[in-house]
């Protein structure tokens, strides 16, 4: 047995929905649990869900759940978790709260998860940490929350002591010092939507703390509005400070309370000698010759390893073949490996192909390839669709038209970078083309690579750049990915994505059609235009999109749509609801008339579309309108509800910001007739004064 250092993946917990239901049936289970039932649970959903959170420092692509082999390993994970979870969340401070008596029962196991126990319970008294660090406030945005902090404490007849204390606290402790800045101009330079939640948070509580509770004045809900989030939004952060004071008091609100620091932790594990190849130390390869004809028959193993490979031989392969910490030079003269039966490695190896066969590995039946913390080159497909395939800690660069056709596919922690040269061809990407039913990537950084799949697939915590595309017409999922500098259109169908950031070259503005997804807490940025059809959009925001389609079925819930030159619809039921809409000015003489929001009404358009609860700042239209309606046939009935929203400091030369009216000519007649298209109830600054 080996000791190896461990982490906690922890910054994603909480987002699934059943993720805290999964924490406390870990505890209710593995406080429990016999030796001889440990077995039974391994496969449990909840159980791969929490014990997965711990990972190898080192070795990213083991699954822990898959590496302990007792209860005892389960326990010490567990309580370790506890410890970094607490005071990160009120929700999950409840659940340990409430679950501290089964959390107790391991002080019967052994000596070490008694004091381990004993130290989550001392933890757990500094109460609750708020998710973002204020040492992380860059300059300008400490200037920005003393500002708004000396322009709240005007809003109030008197402030309160706690109040004093608790501005007088966290300016101590940023050493922030008197400033004076244009509070709504660098609230909007603020580029980090985190951020700015932070900078909320701690200004609602500072207004909380007045009379401990949110009856505040008017003046201090326009400083709040600066802010350009939802109702939604606001009200859960409002939640969340209410969950403090009741849980721990005033107490709670200090957001530098010694919380102990993590300590480092390490767990004795029996890991595969080839998973263990990177605590190695590197020996040197040898000249070698294969001989002429080689055949690895079943229930045979042949490791090749240390040795500098010309390959040219003719390889069959029905048991397994292994290449460790070879070099590895294929040329024209190569014959591709027959893989019939069994199981191809490489394992910290160097391979470059350079040659004008169709793939380096060929297969008739489903077989497994593992390439495993090594470096390819190549200007051939690596194998054919009737393989299983792993690509782990590996840099791979190809110029191959498709560099994987697989039929599962698992790619962790590795680079893959094309390198056909688009100027010439822009539609010719380097592909990766998969048929199965498991396919995954994560951790994993793709540049001008176009990811292709028939089957359901997950890409998390990845990077794809550059010129990069996606052609899928299955359900799949994109969490926690980063799409940097894209310099070509994208596409998304059928797609769950969460917590993703889209951006294009800002010399090469790039367009994003989505059709059928979900997405949630994402950002799109510098994008020329985003086409929409039957998407739901939640928590996320679009900034500098020069124009926004929105065909039929959209949703928007607590989006920010800031600095977009316009929004078009051309569909019927589409839903905004709590999302800010904010500053864009038709400055230029031939955009006078544009409007900022444009419906063309057809007969089709059957459903109605509604905007309600939303914020309309700094939108400056002339002689257009921030909401135009328009048609060009006869509608019979009211096609669109504006309830409940905000128009503040925009303005237009119409007496209203809205248009809810036009006109259509019948057939066979000169004569035009009037139309109401629209509604709106309940809005505040519609009107200009």
């Amino acid at each position: 047995m080996s000791q190896y250092e461990v982490d906690f993946n922890i910054e994603s917990f909480g987002k699934d929905e059943n993720d805290i239901q999964y924490l406390k049936t870990a505890i209710e289970n593995l406080s429990n649990e016999s030796e001889k039932q440990f077995q039974n649970i391994k496969d449990e959903k909840w159980f791969t869900r929490i014990i997965d959170l711990a990972t190898l420092s080192n070795k990213k692509n083991i699954r822990m759940s898959q590496q302990i082999s007792n209860i005892a390993q389960a326990q010490d994970i567990l309580i370790e978790l506890l410890k970094r979870l607490s005071a990160t969340d009120v929700k999950i401070d409840n659940m340990l709260l409430n679950s501290m008596n089964q959390i107790e029962q391991l002080y019967n196991h052994t000596e070490k998860l008694a004091l381990k126990v004993t130290d989550l319970k001392e933890q757990m008294i500094y109460g609750i940490n708020q998710s973002k660090n204020i040492n992380d406030l860059k300059d300008i945005e400490k200037k920005v929350l003393y500002s708004l902090f000396q322009e709240a404490s005007k809003t109030f007849e008197n402030t309160s002591t706690e109040q004093q204390q608790f501005a007088d606290n966290l300016f101590r402790y940023l050493q922030i010092e008197y400033s004076s800045i244009n509070l709504t101009e660098s609230i909007n330079q603020l580029d980090s939507v985190a951020i700015k939640k932070v900078l909320l948070q701690l200004l609602l509580e500072y207004g909380f703390l007045n009379n401990n509770n949110f009856k505040v004045n008017n003046g201090f809900e326009e400083i709040v509005e600066m802010f350009d989030f939802g109702n939604k939004t606001i009200n859960e952060i409002k939640d969340t400070i209410q969950n403090i004071y009741q849980l721990r008091g005033i107490e709670g609100f200090s957001w530098f309370n010694p919380v102990p620091k993590e300590h480092e932790y390490f767990i004795d594990l029996e890991i595969e000698e080839y998973l263990d190849q990177e605590s190695e130390a590197f020996i040197e390869r040898e000249p070698f010759t294969l001989e002429t004809i080689l055949v690895i028959n079943q229930n045979e193993t042949k490791v090749i390893k240390n040795k500098i490979i010309n390959l040219s031989s003719i390889i069959t392969v029905k048991g397994r073949l292994q290449f460790e910490n070879c070099e590895i030079n294929i040329n024209d003269n190569f014959v591709p490996i027959s893989l019939q039966s069994g199981t191809l490695e490489f394992i910290n190896c160097h391979v470059k192909a350079i040659s004008n066969k169709e793939f380096l590995i060929e297969s008739d039946n489903i077989c497994e390839i593992s390439i495993i913390n090594s470096n390819f080159k190549t200007s051939t497909a690596i194998c054919n669709d009737k393989n299983n395939l792993i690509i782990s800690n590996c840099n791979i660069e190809s110029n191959a038209k498709t560099l994987v056709f697989c039929n599962n596919l698992n790619i962790i922690n590795s680079e893959i970078k094309g390198l056909l040269y688009i100027e010439s061809d822009p539609n010719y990407l380097i592909g990766i083309k998969t048929e199965g039913e498991i396919i995954k990537l994560e951790n994993t950084n793709l540049i001008n690579i176009e990811f292709q799949a028939t089957n359901t697939y997950i890409i998390d915590n990845c990077i794809f750049e550059h010129y990069c595309g996606f052609n899928s017409v299955v359900d799949g999922q994109i969490l926690n990915t980063k799409f940097k500098n894209l310099k070509r259109d994208i596409s998304f169908w059928h797609l769950k994505i969460t917590n993703c950031e889209v951006n294009s070259n800002e010399t090469n503005f790039c367009r994003l059609y989505a059709y059928n997804c979900t997405i949630e807490d994402t950002k799109f940025e510098n994008i020329n235009d985003i086409t929409l059809h039957d998407t739901n959009l939640k928590n996320s925001t679009i900034y500098k999109v020069l124009e926004l389609e929105m065909h039929e079925n959209n949703r928007f819930e607590s989006i920010v749509f800031d600095k977009c030159n316009s929004i078009l619809l051309h569909g019927g039921n589409n839903r905004f609801y709590n999302s800010t809409f904010s500053n864009n000015t038709y400055n230029k003489e031939e955009n006078q008339s544009e409007s900022f929001i444009k419906y063309i009404i057809g007969k089709k358009d059957q459903l109605n579309t509604i905007i309600e609860g939303c914020l309309f700042k700094n939108i400056i239209v002339s002689k257009g309108f921030v909401i135009e309606l328009s048609c060009f046939e006869k509608i019979k009935d009211i096609r669109v509800k504006i309830e409940n929203c905000i128009f503040k400091n925009c303005k237009s030369e119409n007496k209203s910001l809205v248009k809810l009216e036009d006109f259509y000519y019948p057939k066979f007649s000169k004569n035009y007739r009037h139309l109401i298209l629209g509604q709106e109830k309940n809005n505040i600054g519609i009107e200009n004064i």
